[in-house]
């Protein structure tokens, strides 16, 4: 299957996930910061581990006060940094897909890109989701172990950030694996509809 801009005929309306709503932002936004913690110790233990000579690993609570000055600075700049990033990497693959720009927008509580005008197969869909978690970790981990080790602190919590604000792409990535793989869906961003044949 392939994206498209109409359904084929005999596909119909599956079901919808709405995320925008108030409540689910604030869910999500607090849901998060017990996996700040988990993924803290997650990308510390993996880029401790791979550096040469295994530094001594630092924990969330010494690398969040860590900072004074321009390091807080360009620790609040990197965490931005981080969420263009996130979005970017969402549009570069929804453009792979459709060869068209994608859409991005900035809500409270979040940020999102999309492809309002495209029905994408299940499969696609599910590389547009994870991608950003997937490459922005793997990233992260690289360069934690080869770049000098001030720069550490910022690249952990680049990581930890980001895959704690993914939460929200991997609830819609499961929502769609849990449906049939012959799907389309449909991003609007915060809104997510499938459709399947024969469905009523």
């Amino acid at each position: 299957m392939h994206p498209a801009k109409s359904l084929p005929q005999n596909y119909q309306h599956q079901k919808t996930l709405d995320l925008s709503r108030g409540s689910v932002v604030l869910w999500l936004n607090l849901a998060a910061i017990p996996l700040l913690f988990l993924y803290g110790w997650f990308f510390n233990v993996v880029i401790f581990s791979l550096r040469p000579l295994s530094p001594v690993q630092i924990g969330i609570f010494q690398i969040l006060t860590s900072f004074s000055g321009w390091g807080l600075i360009a620790l609040v700049l990197s965490i931005i940094l981080m969420l263009v990033f996130h979005e970017l990497v969402h549009g570069l693959f929804f453009w792979l897909f459709t060869h068209e720009r994608p859409k991005f927008a900035l809500r409270a509580g979040y940020a999102f890109a999309a492809a309002p005008d495209w029905f994408l197969p299940s499969s696609q869909y599910i590389i547009v989701g994870i991608s950003p978690f997937i490459v922005i970790s793997i990233l992260c981990i690289i360069l934690g172990v080869w770049v000098p080790a001030s720069f550490v602190p910022y690249l952990l919590l680049i990581a930890t950030f980001n895959a704690a604000g993914a939460l929200g792409d991997l609830i819609v990535v499961a929502w769609v694996l849990r449906q049939p793989k012959s799907i389309f869906v449909k991003d609007e961003g915060d809104k997510f509809s499938s459709f399947s044949p024969g469905s009523g």
